[in-house]
């Protein structure tokens, strides 16, 4: 049996969504289709990745998924193989297209790209976990969360309308939106992702973006979100960042 399955990247997010548009019977098959829509169970694979199962034939068979940040790190543990392969590819096709790279108009860059795909629902089978998912208490997940906006609400003022770091501040919030949202799952590829934003953006002041990088650092992993909390909540004033960033000036 044949899964006809559609994948689609959004540039601009950076996201993958998957979907099984339907099931074909191979030729000679006599056995009737599933009807996936009335069996569907959705789960998070990680707070950047979620994923809809579905019952065919005694296994759970994925039917659709939903992947932030897909270029950080295509492959994602809990998800079939071939879905790795297929999402690198989609990414691949993006980059080499000539209107993304070249153009600079937000046509261009709001343009989505598609696959279609046959696919053996084998294919499509659940793996079987190599790892059970590490998940933090409500208490530190939206410790987490707050210490970001705190972070932001300090950057705001620090940065000011710098469009050099509105990037950077944009991505902060994707990572506390993220980890909020996230059931107290890991967030890596939004933290890689504001990690590397944070890197090439070109903020006022050296200080404020190296405390900035080590906190976004330990928020890639649950084990770490208390030393991220604690290290934003006790970043210096705006103040003392000034004379910080003056005194290494003069050094």
């Amino acid at each position: 049996m044949k899964a006809q399955l559609t994948l689609k990247y959004r540039v601009l997010s950076d996201t993958v969504l998957g979907f099984v548009e339907g099931m074909t019977s191979d030729e000679g098959d006599s056995a009737p289709t599933p009807d996936i829509s009335s069996s569907v169970v959705r789960d998070r694979l990680d707070a950047d990745t979620t994923v809809e199962w579905a019952p065919i034939g005694g296994v759970d068979v994925l039917v659709g998924f939903q992947q932030l940040h897909a270029s950080v790190r295509p492959r994602v543990e809990g998800l079939p193989g071939l879905i790795g392969v297929l999402v690198t590819e989609l990414i691949l096709k993006a980059k080499d297209d000539d209107s993304v790279t070249d153009a600079s108009g937000p046509a261009a860059i709001l343009r989505s790209f598609e696959m279609r795909h046959a696919v053996d629902i084998a294919m499509l089978v659940r793996p079987t976990a190599v790892t059970e998912r590490r998940r933090a208490t409500r208490a530190t997940t939206k410790g987490a969360e707050a210490a970001l906006h705190h972070l932001i609400d300090r950057a705001e003022i620090i940065e000011g309308e710098d469009p050099s770091s509105r990037r950077a501040l944009s991505a902060l919030r994707d990572l506390a939106s993220s980890i909020g949202d996230g059931d107290g799952l890991s967030s890596e590829r939004t933290a890689e992702a504001t990690f590397q934003a944070i890197t090439n953006s070109g903020m006022r002041s050296r200080q404020h973006k190296d405390m900035l990088l080590r906190v976004v650092d330990d928020l890639r992993d649950q084990r770490t979100w208390p030393r991220a909390i604690e290290s934003a909540m006790a970043a210096p004033d705006p103040e003392v960042l000034s004379e910080l960033d003056a005194a290494n000036d003069d050094d």
